[in-house]
């Protein structure tokens, strides 16, 4: 193939204009690529590469592209669909072509190319003064929210809102990447993410403000809570201009944007996610052993991915929970009704996505029977739950909406075939009945034989040859064959075509129009059939707004029925909520460990802390005791109340909490270039920063990654700075004995009962007042299969350590020796290793100058001066 013939000239023109895509190239029925494409491509999908005229070049059937464009876009590639937008008028000539679409990894919403448990994040991150603009889109489901993060918070901000979202492809200010190495840094850890440049010009204020309030359909975005300067407007309006260069269709399923910030809901950073296991394991990151796949008994595709969501933003308003909660509990109280429920949702198809599809012209006849059927079932609920006002706006919501549903489901019942074909090209769409003049078209088609049998009939018997034939061939098409025997009966108005040695071939005027009737009725179905199918598809895009409100609602009560069968399933209990700052738990249980033991053998147990009583527990027992499953199931216990499910428990009275601390174990953070022991105190830090009186923090082995005299020191050091300054809900789990020598009127010891007999352990699993007195280290290598020679040494050498001074005594000493005999009683036998001094010092420090206020610096110098006071 010559690089410069008409339609390689053309290939490279196009190809200019999408250089960062892989172009498929339309050629009659495969999408071809050349030149470097075609290596790439080739690589990537494993098919044939082939070269023509020293072009290499490759090729894919048009009608098996989607699983083709799928794994390129698991391979992170951009696709933009070159077709045949119009052949050559008389024949000769190249046809003209043109980019329809380019599909990216963030804009697919083709069923096949996405998991329908999974939505499919596009995000953008810019800059304005001291914020970060940050907001993301799934595009096949009309989810589009924003945020602003404080720029000193940036990477900790965007870090817990990648973790949340996991997005395919970001929108980046290009500045903040080529100057901004905490972003730079936090963008190259994300495995897989597609990343674009965008020009700082493209981060215009008026410009994406602009854009909003003409997708929006508003004059200005007061309505969305988006005033002035708002940083939110930014990103925003970035991911509408890339949606729409790429698409290059409606986005009417596009109709709101939701503002959040970080008070809207529970506080959850990237660690805490990962350590919770709460949507993926820390194995192989799949939803196995998480607990999602515990709760997951939704029953739409809708559900599971909203499920996802309500789960990774724990609610903060205790209105909302108890709403939520008061639904789960009707269901959970009604299990006839949410058998019917179970079994009406089993029946529904993914109604926002298909509904997204229709919007943006997308959609196929297949599509447009799926949307009647997930219809029907609305329907079908509508008069199931409108007896039931417990259940409040959701069912309410279906009967403002029924007349609506009626006529649309009427529409594709009386419109669509039942088997249509899935190509506007190959028309079998519409019913017989709908349309007047594709019934006579139809018709003819089918009765094409016996039409031209009456014609020739009534030939013979107006001609009186009663020999007559009609034939056809490619050539002359339809004619009538007479022999030489009857010419002479041969009407005026036979035309003469082709004369034979045994007689000749005649056409009349009316067997030509019927001949070219019959030719273009196949054709005129299928264009007739497409203008229909267009039409009625448009009808449906009409209902976009009215079937995303009912989309909220199914996927609303999928989530809360699946919370109520989740309860059913393992016996979970409704918990009360209080703003009191008491967390009372008896029997509890963790709900990933139980739901993966024989059913009764998980052993619960009990924890009560408030914020006048004990708020710090003090965790010890040896491994394998326990303590980790107790301190994870008090997170998961907490955060399942919060999003408004029953939780594992006997009975459950939690205080509302505004951000959940988990750090749990540690790891080499390679990508970012942090040991052990660095990751461990970034993540200790970040708490000790973050959290409020209203927290509940989980910390396990704090000081483990350094030496036994340091790791001692910090962990002890942070444990009073959480009793004296943070006052925080706190389970603080450790190795380091000599920490149950701190003394303070909120701290309480608590360990893992562990049972010896005859040399061996037992471990009883449970939770008992005061604190361990062995870690029996031994005795678990020795369960590990430990080779006895090395278990007899550790037992020698264990003799000999503790016969020597403990950590704590001369940390006693040194405390006696700096004379504090006069500190308060909960302070009076324990070292402080932070006094309010060193505190203070600490924060000056790390005071930002540049971004503190006058106010801001009298409100921090009043509070210094009042912790002072306290010490004197």
């Amino acid at each position: 193939m010559d690089n410069t013939t008409p339609m390689m000239l053309q290939y490279k023109r196009i190809k200019n204009k999408h250089r960062n895509s892989i172009l498929f190239f339309r050629l009659g029925d495969f999408y071809e690529m050349f030149e470097q494409d075609a290596f790439e491509v080739s690589k990537l999908l494993d098919i044939t590469l082939t070269r023509r005229n020293g072009v290499p070049m490759c090729g894919i059937p048009y009608h098996a592209a989607a699983n083709y464009i799928t794994r390129l876009l698991k391979a992170g590639r951009k696709i933009a669909i070159c077709e045949q937008t119009q052949l050559p008028a008389d024949g000769k000539g190249i046809a003209t072509r043109e980019v329809i679409e380019v599909i990216t990894p963030g804009t697919a919403v083709e069923e096949g190319l996405l998991d329908k448990n999974t939505n499919n994040y596009l995000a953008a991150i810019g800059r304005l003064n001291e914020f970060i603009s940050f907001a993301y889109i799934d595009l096949s489901t009309g989810e589009f929210l924003a945020t602003r993060i404080k720029y000193i918070d940036r990477a900790s901000g965007l870090r817990k809102e990648f973790f949340r979202l996991s997005p395919r492809e970001i929108l980046i200010q290009e500045t903040l990447l080529k100057d901004d190495k905490d972003i730079c840094s936090l963008i190259q850890e994300r495995e897989g993410l597609v990343i674009n440049r965008y020009p700082d010009w493209n981060f215009d204020l008026d410009l994406n403000r602009r854009l909003l309030e003409k997708q929006l359909k508003v004059v200005n975005l007061k309505g969305f809570g988006l005033e002035g300067d708002a940083p939110e407007i930014l990103s925003a309006g970035v991911i509408l201009d890339y949606i729409n260069d790429t698409s290059r269709r409606l986005l009417s399923h596009i109709r709101n944007l939701t503002i959040y910030s970080e008070n809207t809901f529970v506080g959850l950073d990237e660690t805490s996610q990962r350590n919770l296991e709460l949507v993926q394991n820390m194995q192989d990151r799949s939803r196995r052993h998480t607990l999602l796949e515990v709760l997951d008994q939704s029953r739409t595709s809708m559900g599971s991915r909203r499920l996802k969501r309500v789960i990774l933003h724990p609610l903060k308003n205790k209105e909302q929970i108890e709403k939520r909660l008061d639904i789960v509990d009707f269901f959970y109280h009604h299990q006839i009704l949410l058998s019917q429920v179970r079994e009406r949702f089993k029946n529904f198809f993914d109604l926002e996505r298909l509904i997204s599809r229709v919007a943006m012209e997308k959609a196929h006849a297949k599509d447009l029977l799926a949307i009647k059927s997930s219809l029907a079932v609305i329907l079908s609920l509508e008069e199931m739950l409108k007896s039931y006002p417990d259940l409040g706006q959701e069912a309410t919501l279906l009967t403002k909406y029924k007349k609506e549903i009626e006529e649309l489901k009427g529409l594709l019942e009386e419109s669509i075939l039942e088997e249509p074909s899935l190509l506007l090209s190959e028309g079998n769409l519409i019913k017989r009945g709908y349309n007047t003049d594709l019934d006579r078209l139809q018709l003819l088609r089918k009765n094409a034989r016996t039409i031209l049998e009456e014609y020739l009939n009534r030939e013979r018997k107006e001609s009186g040859i009663s020999s007559l034939k009609l034939k056809y061939n490619r050539i002359l098409g339809y004619f009538l064959e007479v022999t030489k025997a009857n010419l002479n009966l041969v009407p005026d108005h036979f035309i003469r075509r082709q004369t034979l040695v045994n007689g000749e071939r005649f056409t009349t005027e009316i067997l030509t129009e019927k001949e070219i009737e019959i030719n273009n009725a196949s054709e005129k179905i299928v264009e007739l059939e497409r203008e229909l199918f267009l039409k009625i598809r448009s009808g449906v895009g009409e209902a976009t707004g009215i079937i995303l409100d009912l989309c909220e609602v199914i996927a609303g009560l999928d989530v809360l029925q699946s919370f109520a069968f989740a309860a059913t399933l393992h016996g979970y209990i409704r918990p009360k909520i209080n703003s009191r700052g008491l967390l009372k738990i008896e029997e509890g249980r963790h709900p990933v460990v139980e739901a993966n033991l024989p059913p009764g053998s998980f052993i619960p147990n009990n924890l009560n802390l408030s914020r006048s009583g004990n708020f710090f527990v003090l965790l010890t027992g040896p491994n394998m005791a326990g303590k980790s499953t107790f301190l994870r199931q008090t997170a998961l216990i907490v955060l399942m109340a919060q999003i408004g499910c029953f939780v594992p428990a006997a009975e459950a009275n939690i205080s509302l909490t505004d951000n959940i601390f988990c750090r749990v174990g540690a790891t080499d953070n390679l990508a970012r270039g942090e040991s052990t022991f660095l990751v461990e105190m970034n993540e200790t830090a970040n708490i000790l920063r973050s959290a409020t009186e209203e927290s509940l923090i989980i910390m396990d082995e704090i000081g483990r990654g350094t030496g036994t005299n340091d790791g001692l020191s910090i962990a002890w050091a942070v444990s009073e700075y959480l009793l004296n300054y943070v006052k925080a809900k706190t389970l603080f789990a450790t190795h380091f004995h000599e920490l149950t020598d701190l003394k303070h009127k909120h701290l309480v010891n608590l360990s893992m009962d562990v049972v010896e007999k005859e040399g061996e352990i037992v471990f009883l699993k449970r939770v008992k007042p005061g604190p361990s007195d062995n870690s029996y280290g031994i005795h678990v290598a020795k369960l590990a299969g430990v080779p006895e020679r090395v278990i007899i040494e550790a037992t020698k050498m264990l003799s000999q350590l503790s016969t020597r001074e403990k950590a704590p005594q001369s940390l006693k000493n040194r405390q006696q020796s700096a004379g504090r005999d006069n500190l308060k009683e909960d302070q009076s036998e324990q070292p402080l290793l932070f006094s309010a001094a060193q505190v203070i010092q600490e924060e000056i420090l790390n005071i930002k100058l540049e971004s503190t206020t006058p106010l801001e610096a009298l409100n921090r110098l009043a509070y210094w001066q009042n912790e002072i006071k306290k010490q004197v």
